[in-house]
């Protein structure tokens, strides 16, 4: 059983980082998506009350219980009410399985008590009366993917609702946006009183004083008042204390931290002896997020991510930086290797900026489709060619973007091993785990016992899923891989060994295929194969980025008559064995469990097959029995990283002539 800290304030003073990698402190830019009962503007309001939110309906499904709270939270304000999370059911097996959403003025009222002695202080008013109006939702699993739908809606108020310009005083939709906390701490620092803060910021949104802010004063002074309980020097000692207490606790805790030339904290690192294990396994791609800063101790935050086997995160470190300078950051880095036995990632993932996604907005369909270029030259031609048509010339933060190009842009980074983390879902699954450990901050002490719960929860989760595995198309490549892959990457492979079968192949002059949708005639992706070493590259570069084969590389095993993968063509990495418990002699057993997968497959084809493998196999079981015994255990060394360069033959130069030559 697991349990939560819960703060003393209401106040959180972790914020993301706004100011632009540009170099001016006063460029903000926006991060779309923030959620919108975290920043919520002026501008973002007047347009949140022109979007449609239809009323939830019975039946209507959520991907999570949170995409079903937003949805109604949105409905609610629209019609001039709040809503909470009232309760909600749970059990070992399924977790948490429903929940009741209702209005704010839901539930029974008090009884308000006379007063026995007259210093006391009075009771808070209630705003609770009797209201129903509530939203019922269960969990359950469709097509095997998780999904919330309302069971249940109720729309029947019994009080007034509130106009446009009285909902947004409701505590719900009072909050600071992070670019403000900033500004209001550094007034208040200047010696400036919350009522003056109030009409500077009021001031600054365009209007007068009593403009519609998205807070009202007692929000700044209490969030002013928050930031005035930090003790620095006391908490720092105490997180220091927290890490050495964590050490005895556990043998396998590391930390490591900084003091600058005063005998003041500059930077500490730690992390857990679980992360160590997975790190092992799983450390081949290292996402760094350095997105928060807190602003009361006015450290940044910096957390290193992982992915295992089965798609799920993992947590392998923190980092609290004073400063954010190269020699921080390198500091951070080199601490992160020395924990990890000087292991290096293939590949680290981090945010330049999340910022310079609103640099461009402005032409995001252009932009997407230089993205899917295959050549460097290709690319910086037409990248030239849209600044010019878009008049960005002169545009610094397009500037930026195009100096870190190699960085980002996909003809540059196309075939660097990244294990999928740069989708989507795992960009959710990073930002849920920020948001449970700087949800409960309450001092440096508290974060660092919330960052252990958090990780913990995230390591009790990652045991090896038990899901049934349905093979689609009963081709023998797909039941062999569904013997070996965790359902996770099986799901992928599978989702390619399907396109395979929409695919055409044409053979060129040098042996490669060009292969395409069937219904296309132009384009495709080249596949080189060289039967030696059975070895097969693709253009698309799928398998060097995810570790999971394309439907090209896919349709040409097939075409060269190919009944399983290649064993390289499994990596460990995404098997069902790669667990964290496994002994140092686990790659023996994965290679011992392929081949024995492989000749079962192979041998029961007739019965001659079977006949003789079973008489080779029990004079091989005699001949080993009567082996020498040796105490020590096969130490082999790790499969090697996926390579993620170009192939020798499929390299940019020769793909460039033959693909020429096919136009």
């Amino acid at each position: 059983m697991t349990t939560t800290l819960k703060s003393t304030n209401s106040i959180n003073c972790w914020i993301r980082r706004q100011q632009c990698p540009c170099g001016e402190h006063k460029c903000y830019v926006r991060y779309e998506d923030e959620k919108v009962d975290e920043s919520m503007s002026m501008l973002d309001q007047s347009v949140a009350q022109n979007v449609d939110i239809s009323c939830p309906c019975v039946g209507q499904t959520f991907e999570t219980d949170d995409e079903a709270f937003e949805y109604y939270s949105k409905f609610a304000r629209k019609n001039g009410f709040a809503i909470r999370r009232e309760s909600s059911r749970s059990n070992q097996d399924r977790g948490v399985y429903s929940r009741m959403l209702v209005c704010h003025r839901y539930g029974p009222e008090r009884v308000r008590r006379k007063l026995s002695k007259p210093d006391r202080k009075r009771d808070r008013k209630t705003s609770v009366c009797r209201c129903e109006a509530r939203m019922y939702i269960l969990k359950k699993f469709v097509g095997g993917a998780i999904r919330w739908y309302v069971k249940q809606f109720h729309n029947d108020h019994n009080h007034e609702l509130l106009g446009d310009d009285q909902v947004r005083l409701l505590p719900a939709y009072r909050k600071i946006p992070d670019v403000d906390r900033e500004q209001i701490l550094l007034l208040y620092k200047a010696g400036c009183s919350v009522r003056h803060i109030m009409k500077v910021l009021q001031l600054e949104k365009g209007g007068e004083e009593g403009s519609q802010l998205p807070y009202i004063e007692r929000d700044v002074r209490n969030f002013v008042q928050s930031c005035k309980k930090v003790d620095r020097e006391n908490d720092v000692s105490e997180l220091l204390n927290a890490c050495k207490a964590a050490k005895e606790r556990d043998a396998e805790f590391v930390y490591d931290f900084q003091m600058d030339g005063n005998g003041k904290l500059e930077n500490v690192a730690w992390l857990y002896g679980s992360s160590t294990s997975a790190y092992k396994m799983f450390g081949d791609v290292v996402a760094f997020d350095v997105m928060y800063r807190e602003i009361s101790y006015d450290v940044l935050l910096g957390v290193w991510f992982g992915m295992d086997n089965n798609g799920r995160t993992i947590f392998f470190g923190c980092v609290l930086l004073r400063e954010e300078t190269v020699e921080s950051f390198t500091w951070a880095l080199q601490v992160f290797l020395r924990f990890m036995q000087g292991r290096c990632p293939q590949t680290i993932l981090t945010d330049l900026d999340s910022g310079l996604k609103d640099s461009i907005a402005k032409f995001v369909n252009e932009f997407d489709r230089l993205c899917s270029l295959e050549t460097k030259r290709d690319f910086e031609c037409q990248w030239n060619l849209m600044v010019a048509r878009f008049g960005l010339s002169s545009n610094k933060h397009i500037s930026l973007l195009f100096s870190h190009r190699a960085s980002w842009a996909q003809p540059f980074i196309r075939g660097y091993f990244f294990a999928r983390m740069t989708t989507e879902e795992y960009m959710k699954s990073m930002d849920a785990f920020l948001k449970g450990i700087l949800s409960a901050q309450t001092c440096m002490e508290g974060f660092f016992e919330q960052v252990g719960i958090v990780a913990n929860q995230i390591n009790q989760t990652r045991q090896e899923v038990l899901e049934d595995i349905h093979v689609k198309t009963s081709m023998p490549i797909e039941e062999h891989a569904s013997n070996i892959l965790t359902p996770y990457s099986f799901n992928l492979l599978q989702q390619e060994i399907v396109l395979s079968m929409q695919c055409a192949a044409f053979e060129t002059a040098n042996g490669s295929h060009v292969v395409r949708h069937h219904k296309k005639m132009d384009g495709g992706c080249l596949v080189s194969w060289i039967p030696k070493n059975e070895r097969i590259c693709c253009s698309c570069k799928m398998f060097e980025v995810s570790g999971i084969l394309c439907s090209h590389a896919l349709r040409i095993l097939v075409l060269k008559n190919y009944f399983y993968l290649p064993e390289k063509y499994l990596p460990i990495r995404w098997r069902r064995e790669s667990s964290l418990v496994q002994s140092s002699c686990d790659e023996w057993s994965l290679t011992y469990q392929t081949l024995t997968s492989t000749l079962f497959a192979e041998s029961s084809i007739t019965k001659e097959r079977i006949d003789y493998v079973h008489k080779e196999l029990s004079r091989i079981l005699d001949h080993v029995r009567n082996m020498a015994a040796n105490d020590g255990v096969l130490n082999l060394e790790t499969t090697p990283p996926i390579d993620a360069r170009m192939d020798d033959v499929a390299n940019e130069s020769d793909f460039n002539s033959t693909w020429n030559s096919l136009q």
